[in-house]
């Protein structure tokens, strides 16, 4: 099996990464969100939206492993997470939404004319998706969410709530009669976070996602958006790590680079070989995304986790390399690491991401012992 990206996979991310660059507001040590709006433009001048879109839409009709090097990087540019948001609503409305909803909102998407918001995260939640207490009864939508990217920007929000049957999917237009949306602080104010209130917002006819299977709607809203993390934290592993490699090639003590030092070179060492694994992990897992494996599950999961705590490692680790001015407010390094902190929080954090391994790991395990006796 070969995992290597082809010439057309690389040259699009490679384009991500220049158009992003010319965009240097964004990784800039303030922390004002005033930078969001024109890197949204700029992407969907380029066509990013689309590439996810069917090509009876309007789109390329690629798929997540089609742009996994152009979300790493968007996470290295500290892109704004509300891209990310709409690749995954796409991706979702792609494979499981109805005839009508693709057909109102996927052209909108392709051309970035529609700004949709994943209002999934609510208070004391313990991250499955299960947990939700947003319901649905009668057609009708009650429940509060919290850290909404963008919130107060978007148009449309796709909303994680209990149905009659479990939890599912809806699309929420942003001034329906009930949304009401309020900026809270958070760690990295450049996501522009929101708290959604939805007080008895009456739903339309064609607002739930997938009808025929909510529950694996579900399934791959969060895995996606795992997935998608997960490729931004390697993004952002990545950037850090260049960064402190570059510093110490230039910086000197003692009439020598500081990267001749053992203690130093070992430090970048250790972070290259971290960085690696957690793009292995994170390939995997968004190929998994791509071909609906049957292990997507823990794949997506072994990568989001690991993924979140390469980057949280590179970014301390970027920190002490460049001592005491690494921790000073124009240098700029305590964005990358505060993006890294909402970003391992959403869609599941690591903890949680590691039980499921261990589950999915384990019923794994019996179904193979449960085959064997079978046969025997």
């Amino acid at each position: 099996m070969n995992f290597a990206f082809d010439e057309e996979q690389t040259s699009l991310g490679d384009t991500v990464a220049r158009l992003l660059a010319d965009h240097a507001a964004l990784v800039a040590p303030d922390l004002s969100a005033d930078a969001a709006g024109p890197a949204w433009d700029a992407l969907a001048e380029l066509g990013l939206f689309a590439m996810m879109v069917p090509e009876e839409r309007g789109g390329a009709g690629l798929g997540p492993v089609d742009l996994a090097l152009s979300v790493e990087a968007m996470g290295a540019s500290l892109a704004p997470l509300a891209a990310v948001d709409a690749l995954v609503v796409t991706d979702l409305l792609a494979r499981h939404g109805t005839p009508a909803q693709q057909e109102q909102y996927l052209p909108r998407l392709a051309a970035g004319e529609l700004r949709v918001a994943l209002a999934m995260i609510e208070k004391d939640d313990d991250d499955a998706p299960e947990s939700v207490k947003a319901k649905v009864a009668g057609g009708v939508l009650n429940g509060v969410k919290l850290l909404v990217a963008e919130g107060a920007q978007a148009d449309l929000f796709a909303v994680v709530a209990q149905s009659d049957s479990g939890p599912a999917v809806y699309l929420v237009p942003a001034d329906a009669a009930g949304v009401s949306v309020r900026a809270h602080e958070d760690i990295d104010p450049t996501c522009a976070h929101a708290a959604v209130t939805f007080a008895g917002v009456a739903l339309g006819d064609d607002a739930l996602v997938g009808p025929a299977a909510p529950a694996r709607t579900v399934a791959r809203l969060f895995d996606a958006g795992a997935g998608m993390m997960a490729c931004l934290l390697t993004g952002i592993a990545g950037r850090m790590l260049d960064t402190a490699v570059e510093y110490a090639r230039t910086r000197e003590q003692f009439g020598q680079a500081i990267g001749s030092f053992q203690a130093i070179k070992h430090r970048c060492a250790d972070m290259a070989v971290a960085v690696e694994a957690a793009r292995s992990a994170t390939y995997y897992g968004v190929w998994t995304l791509s071909e609906n494996a049957p292990d997507r599950a823990r794949a997506v999961s072994m990568a989001k986790a690991y993924a979140g705590e390469v980057a949280r490692h590179v970014c301390n680790e970027t920190i002490q390399v460049h001592g005491g001015m690494g921790f000073t407010w124009e240098l700029g390094i305590h964005r990358f690491l505060r993006r890294t902190k909402v970003i391992e929080h959403s869609f599941g954090s690591s903890v949680w991401h590691n039980e499921r391994v261990l589950t999915e790991t384990l019923r794994t395990l019996a179904d193979g012992e449960a085959a064997q006796q079978a046969a025997a």
